[in-house]
């Protein structure tokens, strides 16, 4: 009896051993370009519940684009901007349904450069990883099956990294030996999930009249109509709108319909260079991203819509807010 519990003990330690190499091997390989993406989404959860009144969500073009402690500088409006990389229309919905776990939000602020596009049928890759940082619940599962499908290997490389990006082990980097959960949010506490950069790279924006237009998918037009059905049963009020950037945006048509469809705003902002005063040399930190300066006059432009329009909180009259600490 003794030996059989000894070489079930030894099993169960050869077994043990095996399942934490194979996660830190994992994390060893991932991508670590995600690393900052988990930042956010870590810090974000981080946040004092139902404390935020205007949430921003998008891709980088919201993640690098519109900076809340302008909006709380100018205007006293509480955002927070929880937007992020590469992020396709189906994995913003999976960041929205999120935040509404813990954010009862007065406006939801979102920036349609991905919104034409959407994850389907794929194996893991970054963007789908970094999600991994997002409670599993009945929303997440919908995201992951229409992400990965019905591909039982997919869903392993998803919660077993080593099986996706196991080709990594020849491409490590110093940032891949970070220790496991090595994250400080105080990046991002200070910004409110906003990713600056003073960087200023030269960008030609182009003459949005010229920009041929595409309707919206019917996966894309379901993504946007669960966001609106989701709105309306939180009061919560849309504002959708499209920063500027080198290149054609050809969704600018069909989202003007959406909105008026839908009793919402959106803004074109191609259309408002001049009057924001985007300048193609000093605000934009790439040829697809504006920078810190450019980010301020989106927000002053924004701003002072959601003022006007929303009934919004000054917290500047409140001592001691997240904003004010963080300045």
């Amino acid at each position: 009896m003794k030996k059989y519990i000894k070489r079930l003990v030894c099993v169960l330690a050869v077994i043990a051993i095996i399942v934490v190499g194979i996660y830190k091997m994992g994390w060893l390989v991932r991508p670590v370009k995600t690393d900052i993406c988990i930042n956010a989404i870590n810090t974000f959860h981080e946040i004092p519940d139902n404390s935020i009144e205007v949430m921003g969500y998008g891709s980088s073009h919201m993640w690098r684009g519109m900076n809340p402690m302008e909006l709380y500088s100018k205007y006293g409006i509480g955002a927070y901007n929880y937007g992020c990389n590469w992020q396709k229309l189906n994995t913003t919905l999976l960041f929205f349904k999120d935040s509404l776990k813990t954010q009862k939000p007065k406006v939801a602020l979102i920036e349609t450069f991905m919104v034409g596009e959407c994850l389907e049928d794929i194996n893991v890759n970054g963007e789908i990883y970094y999600t991994s940082a997002i409670d599993n619940d009945d929303n997440k599962e919908i995201y992951l099956k229409q992400c990965l499908g019905d591909d039982k290997e997919r869903y392993l490389s998803y919660y077993i990294p080593f099986v996706a990006f196991h080709d990594n082990w020849n491409d490590l980097q110093k940032s891949s030996f970070n220790p496991m959960n090595n994250y400080d949010g105080k990046d991002f506490r200070k910004t409110m999930g906003f990713v600056s950069s003073d960087t200023a790279k030269k960008a030609k924006i182009p003459d949005y009249t010229t920009f041929e237009q595409e309707e919206l998918s019917e996966t894309s037009v379901a993504i946007l109509d669960d966001i609106m059905m989701t709105c309306r049963a939180n009061d919560i009020k849309v504002v959708f709108y499209t920063a500027p950037y080198q290149g054609e945006y050809k969704y600018a048509n069909a989202m003007k319909d959406y909105a008026e469809q839908n009793g919402c705003a959106y803004f074109n902002l191609f259309e408002y260079v001049d009057e924001i005063g985007i300048d193609g040399k000093t605000d934009f930190s790439d040829k697809g991203h504006l920078n810190t300066s450019g980010s301020n006059k989106v927000a002053d432009f924004l701003g002072k819509y959601l003022k006007e329009t929303f009934e919004l909180t000054d917290f500047r009259n409140i001592k001691g807010n997240m904003w004010e600490n963080e300045l």
